[in-house]
């Protein structure tokens, strides 16, 4: 008989998985990050909406300026200016100058985006592979994501 180990691999009988190694969890991190951000694909599409202009409809609802969600997505102003003027014109945001630089605009989802925001997510909390964890193991996910995403970059 074979013991399984965390990497899907067989370990000789009597032996112990071994335990896996940060490669490992990252590989596992990355598989999942993959199928979720398909399941984003899919349900983005289904509104007309790619992954990155869901995420960028999303991420509006914490910041309003363009520079803070270009640096919360990752991204260059320059693309942020592309997709918010994307979703303002299907109607999904609106654009306002500042009240404190009206130099700087920002952008708010529009009652009809923060709607596809809102079956997006339900569609996410209902078809994604986290949704089988328990509320237990997903706080304790959550924490841990927490705690890497909080690792200073190198």
């Amino acid at each position: 008989m074979t013991a399984t180990s965390p990497t899907g691999q067989n370990a000789p009988a009597g032996t112990a998985p071994r335990r896996p190694s940060t490669r490992d969890a990252g590989e596992a991190l990355l598989r999942v990050a993959h199928r979720v951000e398909g399941l984003l694909s899919e349900l983005a599409a289904e509104h007309g909406l790619t992954a990155f202009q869901a995420r960028a409809l999303r991420a509006l609802h914490d910041v309003s300026s363009q520079g803070a969600l270009a640096r919360q997505l990752g991204c260059t102003a320059s693309r942020i200016s592309v997709i918010t003027r994307e979703l303002e014109e299907r109607g999904l945001v609106r654009k306002t100058a500042s009240i404190s630089d009206r130099r700087m605009r920002m952008a708010r989802p529009t009652a009809e985006g923060t709607r596809i925001v809102e079956a997006i997510g339900a569609g996410l909390t209902a078809r994604s592979p986290l949704s089988a964890l328990s509320e237990d193991r997903v706080a304790a996910l959550f924490d841990l994501m927490s705690e890497v995403e909080g690792v200073p970059e190198a």
